[in-house]
């Protein structure tokens, strides 16, 4: 990633105690940073099953947390 603030925030996030000594949050940081998209659809497909959350519900609660149209 050549974003400087995508690999602060990736910085960040890495030092939290609570990632740093999570083996699953330290995985998805891994899917992240290696941009494995294939991964990333599923852990959002897993995350959505265990929540009960459908993909459109999922997709459209996170847009309006992050407030995008």
């Amino acid at each position: 990633m050549n974003n400087p603030l995508i690999n602060f925030a990736m910085a960040m996030i890495s030092r939290n105690p609570q990632i740093a000594n999570n083996p699953q949050a330290q995985n998805m940081i891994d899917v992240i940073r290696n941009g494995d998209s294939e991964k990333g659809i599923e852990i959002a497909e897993n995350l959505c099953t265990s929540y009960g959350v459908n993909k459109d519900d999922a997709i459209n609660q996170a847009k309006k947390f992050f407030n995008i149209s």
